[in-house]
């Protein structure tokens, strides 16, 4: 039988994966964006009889369909694939400017072309980094706990907590630059699944999943404010200890029990 580190490691394992195909799908989404705006700059180039747009509408055709197969297929290939499309795309945006300034086509959205292009070659690039890294994680993730954990990133993404009795949620503050995370908590059997998020402005981007037994959770008031809505507050999970968190009283007492008798007797 497996232990409980083992089962963790398996676990955490499982959720970078997951974490690393939402981004291939949202690479997907971006190339399927990209190939619909050269499709756009190609006919209108056709259109004006700029037989240059011929070459955009086959690099916007291929761009959709590269982006729908990175949606669908994963397999670290569709890395490399994601790279050399977004590699090629900015090739061929730098070739525009050059024979924009030969005077031999137009560039229909002027020096926004050359942003794309510089954008596009760095986001080659960092997508080509990641290959090992996506080839390691399918190598050592097992279908059945990908399949566990991306239900469970699903089902902590779609809970309501004030319906969810057993959900814990608060915010910490992270520092001006990182700015403010969001930390969802669930118990599953012997332990919590744990996902942070960065909170954006009316939405929040998942960042992190990871597992830790409920036996090492705890919270930690500062100061006795459990009249107000949130209290302050440092919450351990695991080795991690995530200081000024801002969590009502209701969410810290479903972390520790004891806490839910000092708020009455504070009321």
């Amino acid at each position: 039988m497996a232990t409980d580190q083992q089962r963790i490691e398996r676990l955490t394992t499982a959720a970078a994966f997951c974490l690393f195909d939402k981004k291939l799908s949202a690479s997907g989404n971006s190339s399927v964006i990209w190939g619909a705006l050269n499709l756009l700059i190609g006919g209108v180039l056709v259109s004006s009889n700029d037989m240059w747009g011929a070459v955009s509408l086959l690099l916007g055709l291929a761009l959709v369909v590269s982006g729908l197969y990175e949606k669908k297929v994963r397999d670290p290939k569709v890395v490399i694939l994601s790279a050399a499309t977004l590699a090629g795309l900015a090739i061929w945006n730098f070739t525009i400017i050059a024979l924009s300034a030969m005077g031999k086509t137009r560039l229909v959205f002027g020096g926004r072309t050359l942003f794309w292009a510089i954008a596009q070659i760095i986001g080659a690039y960092g997508t080509w980094k990641t290959y090992a890294a996506y080839k390691a994680l399918q190598e050592k993730a097992d279908d059945p706990t990908v399949q566990e954990v991306r239900g469970s990133i699903d089902e902590l993404a779609k809970a309501k907590p004030a319906q969810t009795l057993d959900l814990v949620e608060f915010d910490a503050s992270a520092g001006f630059i990182e700015g403010n995370k969001r930390y969802r908590l669930k118990p599953v059997e012997d332990m919590y699944v744990i996902a942070r998020y960065k909170s954006q402005v009316g939405s929040t981007k998942l960042e992190e999943v990871t597992f830790v037994p409920r036996n090492e959770v705890a919270i930690i008031p500062e100061g006795e404010k459990f009249m107000s809505k949130k209290i302050k507050a440092s919450v351990r999970l695991g080795a991690l200890t995530i200081p000024k968190v801002s969590i009502t009283p209701d969410m810290a007492a479903r972390i520790d029990p004891a806490l839910r008798a000092m708020s009455l007797g504070a009321s």
